[in-house]
């Protein structure tokens, strides 16, 4: 039985071999260097949101199939769908900067995907350059404190409650300003082929092995 606690690098690598991609072929569809996916599948990259939405439509795969390793069929959207995640489940992915928990990643073709978001990057010198990715997306501040920097706008300071809505496209990053990190809930726009079409992946390259991605069961306790 496969071992469900391998980490997103081995989907993608899974996923491209699959589709009988070579990493330089990859690398033409997702403008990404041999070298950069390389360390993205030996998890030597952090793997941002904005480079799995790219990774996913040039891989022809719904997001999830990152996560599950298992390419999803494009077509109609299901009638009177649901998905229950109780406390703590769903899916961690983690890139030094962030620590993401994809929320329902189980649902493939979702027009919005939920994520709770822990925010370890205390400045824009640790962030490094702005993400950018299709899309809109909203942000609501669940711990902390935290400053919200874009391209087109002066920082903005969000406490517990408050909110920001904003054009994904627009260079943008989340700081946190609270001693141990804040936290937010994030819901982006999905559809996949939108959400990469203008993606520009500017992440902070990380000099540290991110931790493997884990799933977590309706208990959440790690599988």
């Amino acid at each position: 039985m496969k071992d469900e606690r391998s980490g997103i690098g081995e989907k993608l690598r899974e996923l491209r071999k699959s589709k009988r991609l070579t990493l330089a072929a990859l690398g033409k569809r997702t403008g990404y260097s041999v070298s950069a996916l390389s360390k993205m599948e030996n998890e030597r990259l952090g793997i941002t949101y904005d480079k799995l939405t790219k990774l996913a439509v040039a891989l022809d795969v719904d997001i999830s199939g990152l996560f599950t390793g298992v390419a999803q069929v494009q077509g109609p959207p299901a009638i009177g769908r649901r998905s229950i995640a109780r406390k703590g489940s769903g899916k961690t992915v983690s890139t030094g900067l962030y620590d993401y928990l994809y929320v329902s990643p189980e649902l493939s073709n979702k027009q919005m995907v939920p994520i709770l978001v822990k925010i370890q990057a205390s400045s824009m010198e640790e962030f490094g350059p702005f993400i950018r990715h299709g899309g809109e997306e909203w942000i609501y501040v669940l711990k902390g404190e935290i400053e919200v920097h874009s391209e087109f706008y002066e920082p903005e300071h969000l406490g517990v409650g408050d909110s920001i809505y904003l054009d994904s496209r627009m260079g943008h990053a989340y700081i946190s300003k609270s001693k141990n990190g804040a936290e937010v809930l994030a819901v982006c726009s999905a559809p996949a082929a939108e959400l990469v079409e203008q993606a520009e992946s500017k992440a902070k390259l990380l000099n540290v092995k991110p931790p493997a991605a884990v799933i977590r069961g309706r208990h959440g306790k790690a599988r």
